[in-house]
C-alpha cells in the first residue's frame, strides 16, 4: 500500500482524496499526523501554482505528496471587486483568516448583501510531488459553469467542519443545502465529473503518483 501525504491539515479532505482514488491501493496522511508546520509560499497566480508551491514544500518531508489549491468565483462581483473572494477563500479583505464560523458569517453576509443568494463556481488546482518531482492538473474555466452553484444568506443548522461553506451552498439541481443531502450531491457531482474532467484528474494523480489498483 502506498502511503500518500495530503498538504493539508484538513482532515475532511482525505475522506475527499479517498473518493476520488477509491479502488488504488493507498492510505492517506495529514500534514498533523506527520507534525509538520512548515508554511508553503502561496503567491501563485492560479489554483495550479499555489498546489505546485504546497507539493514542492511538502515533498521535502514525504516520498509521495498531494495537495489541492481552489479559487472561488462569484457572478454577481466583478472579477476586479475586492470582494471576490479568488485564491483568498477563508481570507477577508481585510487580511482577517477565518475560522469555519467566522467563514459562514462573512459569505452569508457576502449573499445577503448580494441579494439573498449568489452564483459561485470554484476552479481546482492539483500538484504531486513524487521522491521531490512535482507535476500539476488544473481544470479548464469554461467546464466550472457546469458545477455552478448558489450560496444563500441562511444557513443550514450545522456543517461539516473543514468545509464550513457547503453549509450555505445549494445544488441547482435538488434546491437543497449540500450538507442536508450530501449523498445525493456527492452522486450528482460524480456523475458530472465522470461526464467532465474526473477522468484527466484520475488519469494525472495515478500516473504522477504511479498507482496500482487493488
Amino acid at each position: 500500500m502506498r502511503q500518500i501525504l495530503l498538504g493539508t491539515t484538513n482532515p475532511a479532505k482525505a475522506d475527499y482524496f479517498a473518493r476520488i482514488l477509491e479502488g488504488y491501493d493507498v492510505s492517506f496522511l495529514t500534514l498533523g499526523d506527520l507534525d509538520i508546520r512548515k508554511i508553503p509560499d502561496e503567491a501563485g497566480s492560479s489554483p495550479l501554482e499555489n498546489a505546485q508551491a504546497k507539493a514542492a514544500c511538502y515533498g521535502q518531508f514525504w516520498e509521495y505528496v498531494i495537495t489541492q489549491d481552489a479559487a472561488l468565483y462569484i457572478r454577481e462581483l466583478a472579477l476586479d471587486d475586492p470582494r471576490q473572494p479568488g485564491l483568498t477563500v477563508r481570507r477577508r479583505p481585510d487580511g482577517h483568516v477565518m475560522t469555519d464560523e467566522e467563514a459562514i458569517a462573512h459569505y452569508a453576509g457576502l449573499a445577503h448583501e448580494l441579494g439573498g443568494r449568489m452564483t459561485c463556481w470554484y476552479q481546482e488546482g492539483y500538484a504531486v510531488a513524487n521522491h521531490g518531482k512535482v507535476t500539476g492538473f488544473m481544470d479548464d474555466g469554461p467546464i466550472n459553469d457546469i458545477y455552478r452553484f448558489y450560496m444563500v444568506d441562511k444557513p443550514y443548522p450545522s456543517y461539516m467542519p473543514g468545509w464550513p461553506l457547503d453549509s450555505l451552498s445549494i445544488w441547482p439541481a435538488t434546491g437543497k443545502y449540500f450538507v442536508e443531502d450530501r449523498e445525493r450531491y456527492l452522486s450528482d457531482v460524480d456523475q458530472m465529473l465522470a461526464r467532465d474532467y474526473s477522468g484527466e484528474r484520475l488519469r494525472f494523480l495515478v500516473e504522477s503518483l504511479e498507482l496500482t489498483e487493488r
